[in-house]
């Protein structure tokens, strides 16, 4: 695409510091490429974007007014032929574990074994059969929050009677992790800074817990998959595949929020690069992150997905594979690479 082509095209950017769009921004402003800053929280915003070819909102699960409508006005744009990122393949099952065991298990991905049950009596029923341990999420959540290993047959019982009673706040509390947040800062500099955002955090997570509405009235489990000491998020935007292990948090479970991540590419198991590919090609999604443990016999499985990720931990990567699985070196701003892609489909339209 040439420069005029992309100046040619009518941009609308949903801007909120800290998102997808502060690089954006960026690009178009270093390229030269029009583009207008727009209000998606506006009520005439369909009236608004009539005259535009493209609009760009990277809104996450932190946005409980986004989450009201966000998915509801994306699928609308659409139907006006207008390109949205993301668009509602990308989108929908968002935050959404519930959804992504059922999109998974519809087209035969290697989806971890999970279950799900929306009747007491049924899941107290298959808790007295299962085999434990077993992993207890909830189905939003990031950072491996809303995630814990039960281990016995009695713990399950009683997440089971809480599940199905006053439910689980939506939001964990601040400090509810602490001990990853310790050993996640690497230095006094840090330390203070985390000190310094303690407040805001905290004030934040308490809002949310106040707007968001209790998990109740359903249980998910997936199997724990034992011995994984890393998972591997695989990151796909079009025909790039960006690739780095997450070592398992110290005596923990959970690799997701652990800090430590190796970006090696040749410590990547280059099946998880090819599922991703695939899976993401099969549900015309734009962009998409994986997150692969890996069984006994070395067999990737999807633990879940997401749309929105840190791009920074994307950016760090030494380079992509493409889909013949080629390396290729350099550093590559996610942003950058959705952008262009999306702009792409406009043209190709």
């Amino acid at each position: 695409m040439t420069g005029k082509e992309r100046i040619d095209l009518k941009i609308a950017i949903h801007h909120k510091s800290g998102s997808f769009s502060d690089r954006w921004i960026d690009y178009c402003n270093e390229r030269g490429i029009p583009y207008k800053l727009v209000n998606c929280y506006n009520s005439d915003i369909v009236m608004q974007l009539q005259a535009f070819d493209l609009l760009l909102w990277h809104w996450n699960q932190y946005d409980t007014k986004a989450i009201l409508f966000a998915r509801q006005l994306l699928t609308s744009l659409q139907h006006m032929n207008i390109k949205v990122f993301p668009d509602i393949n990308t989108c929908w099952h968002f935050d959404d574990k519930l959804g992504q065991k059922y999109l998974l298990e519809a087209i035969g991905a290697p989806l971890v074994p999970s279950y799900v049950f929306y009747d007491k009596e049924e899941a107290l029923s298959w808790i007295c059969q299962a085999n434990f341990p077993k992993v207890f999420k909830l189905r939003g959540g990031a950072g491996s929050m809303n995630v814990h290993l039960v281990r016995t047959r009695s713990k399950a019982k009683v997440l089971c009677y809480q599940a199905f009673g006053r439910g689980f706040p939506a939001v964990a509390g601040y400090f509810s992790d602490i001990r990853t947040r310790i050993h996640k800062t690497k230095s006094s500099t840090q330390f203070l800074e985390k000190i310094r955002r303690a407040p805001k955090t905290i004030f934040r997570n308490l809002v949310l817990r106040h707007q968001l509405p209790r998990e109740k009235d359903y249980m998910y489990f997936q199997d724990f998959i034992a011995n994984n000491e890393f998972d591997t998020r695989v990151t796909i935007i079009g025909n790039k595949a960006f690739a780095f292990r997450r070592m398992v948090r110290k005596d923990d479970f959970r690799a997701s929020g652990s800090g430590h991540i190796d970006y090696k590419p040749f410590k990547v198991h280059m099946e998880c690069i090819q599922i991703a590919f695939q899976v993401t090609k099969r549900l015309k999604m734009q962009n998409m992150a994986f997150d692969f443990v890996m069984t006994h016999d070395l067999k990737p499985k999807i633990v879940e997905v997401s749309y929105s990720y840190v791009p920074d931990a994307v950016y760090a990567c030494p380079g992509y594979w493409d889909e013949g699985l080629n390396w290729h070196e350099g550093q590559v701003w996610p942003q950058d690479t959705i952008l262009e892609d999306v702009m792409a489909t406009v043209k190709e339209s």
